[in-house]
Formats: C-alpha cells, sequence, structure tokens
C-alpha cells in the first residue's frame, strides 16, 4: 500500500511539472471565463485522477484550461448558453492519449436533473458519441466563491471507454475533483 501511495505521489508531482513546464500553466486570474462566456466551472482534480490520468497526457482542448494553481491542478471550461433547461453547456474539454490513440473529450453538459457530465468523444479525431463522463453529486452548500459545487466520480461508461482505448484498469466510481460552478 505504501509502495502504491508513494507511486500515485509521484506520478502527481510528474504531471504537475509537467502541466508547469509546458506553459499550461494557469494562474486563478487565466481560468476566467473570456469573451461572451456566462462563468465558468473549474474542477480541482484529485490526487487520485491525476495518478490515473498522468501517464495518458492529459492536454487541455481550447477554450479549456488545464493548469497548475496554488500546488494544485485544475482544469477550467467556459460555460455557455443559459441554463434554463438545467442544462449547464461548456466549451473546450480535455484530451488524453497514449503516444498511439488520442482520446478527446469535449463540449461538457451538466444535466443537472439527471446528476451526470456528458461529453462529445472522438477518438482520433473520428466522432464516437456524447458519452456520459461523470457522476456528479451536488454538495448541500456551495464552496465560497462557487455558485453550486459538486464532488465528480468516473462514470462507468467512461471507465469503460478508458479501459478498452488505453487498456487501464476498471475507474468505475473513481474520485476525479471537486467541481465550481461560478455564473457571471
Amino acid at each position: 500500500a505504501m509502495f502504491r501511495q508513494s507511486i500515485a505521489t509521484a506520478a502527481v508531482g510528474v504531471l504537475t511539472a509537467g502541466v508547469l513546464a509546458t506553459g499550461a500553466a494557469a494562474a486563478s486570474a487565466d481560468v476566467k471565463p473570456q469573451g461572451k462566456a456566462r462563468g465558468a466551472t473549474t474542477v480541482t482534480l484529485t490526487e487520485a485522477a491525476l495518478g490515473a490520468l498522468g501517464p495518458l497526457n492529459p492536454a487541455n482542448t481550447k477554450p479549456g484550461v488545464l493548469g497548475a494553481d496554488m500546488g494544485e491542478v485544475k482544469a477550467s471550461f467556459p460555460i455557455v448558453g443559459n441554463a434554463k433547461d438545467g442544462v449547464i453547456k461548456h466549451t473546450g474539454g480535455l484530451s488524453l492519449n497514449d503516444g498511439t490513440s488520442y482520446l478527446t473529450l469535449k463540449n461538457y453538459h451538466i444535466v443537472v436533473a439527471d446528476g451526470v457530465l456528458t461529453a462529445d468523444a472522438y477518438l482520433n479525431d473520428d466522432y464516437l458519441a456524447r458519452i456520459d463522463l461523470f457522476d456528479v453529486a451536488l454538495d448541500g452548500s456551495a464552496a465560497p466563491g462557487c455558485d453550486a459545487s459538486a464532488d465528480l466520480t468516473l462514470n462507468a461508461t467512461a471507465a469503460g471507454a478508458l479501459s478498452a482505448i488505453f487498456g487501464v484498469g476498471d475507474l468505475t466510481g473513481a474520485p476525479i475533483g471537486d467541481a465550481c460552478v461560478d455564473f457571471r
């Protein structure tokens, strides 16, 4: 168990250093929405998520941002449209690759009534489908600076896709991070 924890800690360090070295580092001001965005959702990634995703070279898909902020790795995505229908729509996303396969997950939708975050999935630039990516558990009260807060865990559909594409173990239910939804 100690060895596994050391590997996870090292992976977090390597991923954080990689994010900083590639210039993807973002200060808080850099992850604020630009232009006509109606706000942003920012996810503070867990060590478990970083350990699992680190070997898959995570990168942002613009206008999403992936970077280090005060020692934590965060991803932020602009909110677009209005959420009157109970769906919070975002632009940008993240990509994962192992040197052979390239998976892009973008244009996130938080479907509040279903407690799920969906994404358009592309494999090597070929559209696959809109998939359930994360299960969303709203926190009872929003964190400071957030209109809503939620815990994100990897959905079974997304875990199956990661296993099929990259050969990783079953990550269903793995904690991904804490989301802060901040409307303008």
